[in-house]
């Protein structure tokens, strides 16, 4: 029983392993995708240095008559004109690329352009965590865990059946 429970450890051991391996290779094995340009928000880039350049930015919109974007990197701060841009409002995030004028006014494509709002990003994760703590809690309450055997086993009976049987009986 003993040299069962060291494979079961292996074998989970070497789960873990290969799991890992594979996030590895997800976020650094494949290439990134093309861009279609140069990003402003990337250290060391001026726009006057990519006038007439196909570029792609983002950042949040300071102004909307016109259109002003503030595109940060980790060191600097700019403020970006953008021409044709979408409907968008102060305090949204916007993605755009389009072609920079020498006057550094980027003339944007409306059609490849994504606005979001602020609170989107927080909601995204939000209804994320939500979702695991949901998928967490059918794990614990259908199944148990044997740390003798290292075994996962469905449970005779639900814990919240038990406990909801055990109210029912006491109200």
């Amino acid at each position: 029983m003993a040299t069962a429970v060291g494979y079961r450890l292996v074998a989970l051991g070497v789960c873990v392993i290969l799991l890992s391996g594979l996030f590895v290779l997800a976020g650094a094995g494949y290439p990134a995708p093309a861009s279609s340009g140069p990003d402003l928000a990337e250290p060391d880039v001026a726009p006057a240095d990519l006038a007439g350049d196909h570029v792609e930015t983002g950042g949040v919109v300071i102004a909307t008559d016109p259109v002003i974007i503030e595109v940060t990197d980790r060191t600097t701060t700019q403020h970006l004109p953008v021409e044709n841009a979408p409907d968008v409002a102060v305090g949204q995030e916007i993605v755009v690329d389009g072609t920079l004028t020498t006057d550094g006014t980027l003339t944007a494509d409306r059609d490849r352009a994504v606005v979001r709002e602020p609170w989107e990003t927080a909601y995204m994760y939000a209804v994320s965590v939500l979702g695991a703590l949901f998928v967490a809690l059918r794990i614990a309450d259908g199944w148990r865990f044997d740390p003798e055997t290292v075994t996962f086993s469905p449970r005779d009976t639900p814990l919240h059946t038990r406990y909801l049987s055990e109210d029912d009986a006491s109200g």
